[in-house]
């Protein structure tokens, strides 16, 4: 704390004594949620929490068209597996979270948050294109796979330490970046580094878009991290592979495709991904096909539909998609995609964990064993699954709008090769009251049924798949 009030005296006192000027922007955020029984069974393992958050975006304008940007997140998550994140921190932290080892039962006050910086580049400003250098945002198409977390109740972000030169050509933009994900000190060699190439095409006229977003990823040998102890429940625990060995580097290829258009009376937007490649681990010989080098070959692709408004009060739209899910026949492949947790669909659906199985394959984004399905904040992400979902809006006023939204959702593999295996996900039903009183304030109030398909029953194992719902209360200011 006494770091960043440094900070902020030094960039005042700078600013009234030479023509650098300050802009600032930022988000407050504050919410509840409630989500009755994640478990789909007895117990319950009921969820209860309130976050608090608030993020200072400065811009420093050191000349003219070179800017230095950084972001400051205030009252972070002191939760190890959600400390890289927007989440907030958990009201009633208590004095014990960290190495305080005062009594709660006595206390009159709370224990401090840290101070996250999460950003820090350079911008610099040209005719033709600016250039990026530092630890920036990536933000692509619908946000599926590249997500910078840019909405008001967004809780995770995607950043990159980055050098990258946007060339601006009318309504083209081309970006070769080079990024550095991981380096282990000052010595070279031992790195994880992004080799990517992004097309943007945006026409305000027409409202048409499109984009590709081409990544290569590469690491050395003594890099390759994807089998450590901290990988969680993922390559440690591959579905039916025995815990496999890192022989080789880590060297995979991402492609995101985007195309959108908007008319008046209909817009549409979609986005596909695909990822391929070579993971470096080698699968145990005890595995019912041997030791195999293990690779990746994942997709997903997602839509949404909207249909405005327009003169009258009722908005209609529609998000369908898939995402590939990992088939635990096949050990010298994943296939699981997992999306972005920024993406949401539904409330509890594809935004909880909920189940008492990993069905969505998607146990490889989450690195901490110790958190469940009845301790976990909303990290659950879409995998393993086709769904479709739409929902109508009805624009009370100008400042009310009442929003529903029905889910269906069906697995894609049976991911615990259970037998006699159900891939109905069941439905849910949304109703969220969306208020506006002021320009750049929202409040939302939302209430989720999740009424689940036999999935969730494990096939002949017959584990209980009871209803479930939630509510959440939350507003944000944005500056």
């Amino acid at each position: 704390m006494r770091l960043l009030s440094s900070l902020l005296l030094v960039l005042a006192v700078a600013q009234s004594a030479s023509a650098i000027s300050i802009d600032w922007a930022g988000g407050y955020r504050i919410e509840y949620t409630e989500i009755d029984r994640p478990t789909l069974a007895e117990p319950k393992d009921r969820k209860a929490y309130g976050l608090n958050y608030l993020h200072l975006d400065p811009k420093i304008v050191a000349s003219d068209g070179i800017n230095i940007v950084g972001r400051f997140n205030l009252f972070t998550n002191d939760v190890p597996a959600y400390s890289n994140s927007q989440l907030g921190a958990i009201f009633g932290g208590g004095l014990r979270r960290s190495t305080n080892k005062e009594v709660n039962v006595t206390s009159e006050t709370q224990e401090s948050s840290q101070i996250r910086v999460s950003q820090l580049y350079l911008n610099v400003n040209q005719e033709y294109g600016s250039l990026i250098a530092g630890r920036a945002p990536v933000q692509f198409g619908l946000g599926i796979t590249h997500n910078a977390g840019l909405g008001e109740f967004d809780h995770w972000y995607d950043t990159r330490d980055m050098v990258a030169y946007r060339f601006i050509i009318d309504n083209v933009s081309l970006m070769p970046m080079w990024d550095r994900v991981y380096q282990k000190d000052f010595g070279q060699g031992v790195t994880i580094s992004d080799q990517v190439f992004v097309m943007e095409y945006d026409n305000k006229d027409n409202r048409a878009s499109a984009g590709v977003f081409y990544q290569l990823r590469d690491s050395s040998l003594e890099s390759n991290d994807a089998q450590s102890t901290n990988a969680g429940t993922g390559f440690n625990n591959l579905p039916g592979t025995a815990t496999p060995t890192t022989q080789g580097a880590w060297k995979t290829k991402l492609i995101n495709l985007y195309f959108g258009r908007g008319w008046d009376a209909f817009q549409f937007k979609l986005e596909a991904s695909f990822l391929t490649g070579d993971t470096g681990l080698v699968s145990a010989s005890t595995n019912p096909n041997g030791a195999e080098n293990i690779k990746y070959n994942a997709y997903a692709v997602a839509s949404e539909l909207l249909f405005p408004a327009q003169e009258g009060k009722w908005e209609y739209a529609v998000k369908l998609g898939m995402a590939s899910g990992d088939n635990p026949e096949t050990t010298g492949v994943i296939e699981g995609y997992q999306f972005d947790r920024n993406y949401d669909v539904a409330m509890l659906l594809f935004n909880h964990r909920m189940g008492q199985r990993d069905f969505l394959t998607t146990g490889i984004t989450h690195p901490d064993s110790s958190l469940s399905v009845g301790n976990s904040a909303d990290d659950e992400s879409i995998g393993n699954v086709m769904y479709v979902s739409p929902n109508f809006r009805y624009l009370w006023n100008d400042k009310l709008d009442l929003k529903s939204t029905l889910t269906w959702a069906q697995l894609v593999v049976n991911g615990t090769k259970a037998v006699d295996f159900s891939k109905d996900l069941g439905t849910e039903l949304d109703i969220e009251l969306i208020y506006k009183p002021r320009e750049r304030v929202t409040w939302s109030n939302q209430i989720g049924v999740l009424f689940p398909g036999k999935a969730w029953q494990n096939g002949s194992q017959n584990l209980d798949s009871k209803s479930n719902f939630g509510i959440a209360t939350k507003a944000a200011i944005s500056f």
